[in-house]
């Protein structure tokens, strides 16, 4: 199977170097040359849980040399997701899939507008951190979940599955409830990555405090009441322990949002708090809680060369 990974940042790099690893020599597609340059000269450094070392897997920033991919794997921040429709075109071959294991919700919606029939809907829970060009680290193994939006278990789903559970991280499942297993990791995404970028903490330090254990009740709580809206079933009984559980099985990480503000960069705050409040007012309700994270967060954003550091 030929594999495309769309988006060398920290998640994609490291599922890439192990994809490699593996012996299936996927290629990696990057919009940013001084990336690109940098690994093709150098290899890609990881380290962390899976080891310290380089790697070289393929990559580059001109889609037109990669030929047709039987999987396309996007990994771009999710307000990406559109423009990579685009890369995605010219290399997806008549036969193949799309899988999305992207922050937040929309992605999938997305994609399948642009190819339908053609994505697969997918989260995993491995952990990465970029340290630099062509510098990663891999912060932690967890399960990936992927299966198709109709609910089905598939051919393509299990070839997917097979394909994916040969790198080395972590347990790799194809699921029925995969909406249901997306909506699952948007509650652990909106419970810990904006109030935790807010407050400067590492993940495990969140709930230490009873107040901000209150924040997280209180951001799980509106989104219970999205998901019993929609009618969304979850892959886990008690979401706001399993919230409380990610951030003590993650606790010396800075959650990805919070490595983009460091950065300067945009974060993917409207795929999730943002999304919340947005799916709320659609079903009628509030949820002023996640509302006013995402015009924090964004007010981070446009404030960024301004503010105060001491």
């Amino acid at each position: 199977m030929k594999i495309a990974i769309i988006g060398a940042g920290a998640l994609g790099s490291v599922i890439g170097a192990l994809l490699w690893e593996a012996g299936l020599d996927p290629v990696l597609i990057e919009c940013n040359s001084d990336e690109v340059d940098h690994i093709r000269k150098n290899g890609l450094w990881i380290e962390g849980v899976s080891g310290d070392r380089y790697v070289r897997p393929r990559i580059t920033n001109d889609p037109s040399t990669v030929g047709k991919a039987d999987l396309v794997i996007v990994l771009v921040k999710s307000y990406d997701t559109k423009s990579s429709c685009s890369t995605v075109e010219k290399i997806l071959s008549d036969d193949g899939a799309i899988i999305t294991v992207q922050n937040g919700v929309g992605n999938f919606e997305i994609l399948d507008a642009a190819f339908p029939g053609k994505v697969l809907m997918g989260v995993t829970t491995m952990g990465a951190m970029k340290l630099g060009v062509g510098r990663v680290r891999h912060t932690g193994y967890g399960p990936t979940h992927l299966g198709e939006v109709s609910g089905e278990i598939t051919d393509r789903a299990l070839a997917i599955r097979d394909v994916l559970k040969s790198m080395n991280g972590g347990p790799v499942n194809a699921i029925e409830n995969a909406f249901g297993s997306v909506w699952s990791k948007l509650i652990i995404n909106a419970g810990i990555n904006a109030p935790a970028t807010l407050l400067r903490l590492r993940n495990g330090d969140l709930p230490n405090t009873a107040s901000g254990l209150a924040l997280i009740k209180k951001i799980v709580k509106e989104c219970v009441m999205i998901v019993e809206a929609k009618g969304i079933q979850l892959i886990f009984d008690d979401p706001e322990a399993q919230v409380i559980q990610v951030c003590k099985g993650t606790a010396g990480n800075l959650n990805s949002m919070f490595q983009d503000i460091i950065a300067g960069r945009k974060t993917e705050i409207d795929f999730i708090n943002g999304a919340i409040a947005e799916q709320a007012k659609n079903h009628g309700l509030e949820a002023p809680v996640n509302e006013t994270l995402a015009m924090l967060i964004r007010s981070m954003e446009a404030t960024s060369e301004v503010r105060v550091s001491k």
